[in-house]
């Protein structure tokens, strides 16, 4: 395990995720966005195609909650359901004995303007640290990525960053993605951080105990 980093001085380099049209380069907060994750605010960064839909997007946010309370909120699924937006499903479909990984079934409900969006991915799990994820079946052209939980040097904060190349499917119109990055994004991690922040005000430390079963599965979007 790397050795905590203190998010305010912290280079958020991330790993390049696969994908057709991954930028290659890493993900390094400008001076500007490093306030803008102390004061709380959601850090947002795309790289898409001249339609807006289809690209890489990173994201980081701040969260005073440790990256075991993060990371047992983002694996399971009652917990997804309530700070996912318009996440209706969330199913596990196998794991590993160990834990290492998910394999998780997903149906996103945009409305009546467009058909349900189901998908199911593989989640590669390190617990506190990452979670790497792709579809392995779907409506998405595309979807797979990696979440990282930095933590403080008296591991009270977790700095979450997220990574990933998405290409919607084609029955989503160009509006209802870019909507999707743009907003429900940003929504679903202010969101998360809320209920992590929620849940460790209850509890005097970490919480206890398998990090997921197959009746408790998680969620990664």
């Amino acid at each position: 395990m790397r050795p905590p980093v203190p998010w305010k001085w912290l280079f958020l380099m991330l790993l390049p995720v696969l994908g057709p049209g991954a930028a290659a380069a890493q993900f390094t907060l400008t001076p500007a966005e490093v306030e803008q994750v102390a004061a709380r605010k959601v850090v947002l960064r795309s790289n898409l195609d001249e339609s807006q839909r289809r690209g890489t997007v990173r994201a980081a946010v701040r969260i005073e909650a440790p990256p075991a309370v993060v990371f047992d909120m983002m694996i399971r699924c009652d917990d997804a359901l309530e700070y996912v937006p318009n996440l209706r499903r969330c199913l596990v479909r196998d794991q590993a004995e160990d834990l290492s990984w998910l394999l998780v079934e997903h149906e996103v409900d945009f409305g009546w303007y467009v058909p349900s969006v189901n998908w199911t991915f593989k989640a590669d799990l390190v617990a506190g640290r990452s979670i790497r994820f792709h579809q392995v079946k779907g409506d998405f052209k595309a979807n797979e990525g990696l979440w990282e939980l930095e933590p403080t040097d008296d591991g009270a904060t977790t700095l979450l960053l997220y990574q990933a190349f998405i290409d919607p499917p084609g029955f989503v119109p160009n509006w209802l993605a870019r909507s999707t990055f743009r907003r429900e994004l940003p929504r679903m991690l202010l969101n998360l951080r809320q209920r992590c922040e929620a849940q460790q005000s209850l509890s005097s430390g970490p919480p206890s105990g398998p990090l997921a079963r197959a009746t408790d599965p998680p969620s990664i979007e």
